[in-house]
């Protein structure tokens, strides 16, 4: 029996947040919602959640000050930080604190959803890469988005943004400069002069690391 999986809804947009708890009760979740930082702080100290949606601009307590306390009560869970100002640096500090997605307001309910389905994905690929007790550098491509473009450019070699986007089927330019920003600042991967993006000596040795695991995993 597959096991629901728990969201925490935190913004303090009442609209938002009850129209956000309505579609992922749809897609089958067990959602919780708070209207603030203090109050999804409080509800997450008492319960366990796999993912966090957090609105990055709230009164009082703000996401990444919530998500950086949270951190400190249950660092496995994935946290997705929601904003209107969501810009490549907004994003990559997110996910210095702890982040593992952001998404940028307005956003469609499709994406919401494959963003959550993504990070739960990344939480079970970290699960296996502690189980297995391979070599960290897989964690940095827990997200499977980083993992396809490491298999991108191992397969050709070299490629601008926007080819890379292409191969990854994502519109959203700033969505792929964002993962790749990620991934050269892991060392995986640099820029050439003329803006092609090429693995790394420690890329190409994640790269043969991801396919030993995949294939120790099948």
């Amino acid at each position: 029996m597959v096991m629901q999986k728990n969201i925490l809804v935190v913004d303090d947009e009442a609209e938002l947040r009850d129209n956000l708890a309505d579609l992922l009760k749809h897609e089958g979740f067990l959602v919780r919602t708070a209207d603030s930082g203090r109050v999804g702080l409080h509800f997450f100290m008492a319960e366990r959640f796999d993912v966090v949606l957090l609105d990055l601009i709230m009164p009082g307590l703000d996401g990444i000050e919530t998500l950086q306390e949270m951190r400190k009560v249950n660092s496995q869970a994935k946290f997705i930080v929601m904003t209107a100002f969501g810009t490549i640096n907004t994003a990559v500090q997110a996910i210095r604190k702890g982040a593992s997605d952001y998404l940028s307001k307005p956003f469609r309910f499709d994406e919401l959803v494959a963003v959550v389905r993504r990070s739960l994905e990344e939480s079970h690929f970290e699960q296996r890469i502690q189980a297995c007790d391979l070599d960290q550098t897989l964690a940095s491509m827990a997200n499977p988005i980083r993992r396809r473009i490491i298999e991108i450019l191992s397969q050709s070699q070299s490629l601008r943004m926007t080819d890379i986007s292409l191969k990854l089927g994502i519109t959203d330019h700033t969505k792929t400069m964002f993962h790749l920003r990620i991934l050269k600042e892991a060392g995986l991967l640099h820029q050439s002069d003329n803006k092609l993006y090429l693995l790394t000596t420690s890329g190409n040795n994640a790269f043969n690391l991801l396919c030993a695991f995949s294939s120790r995993t099948m």
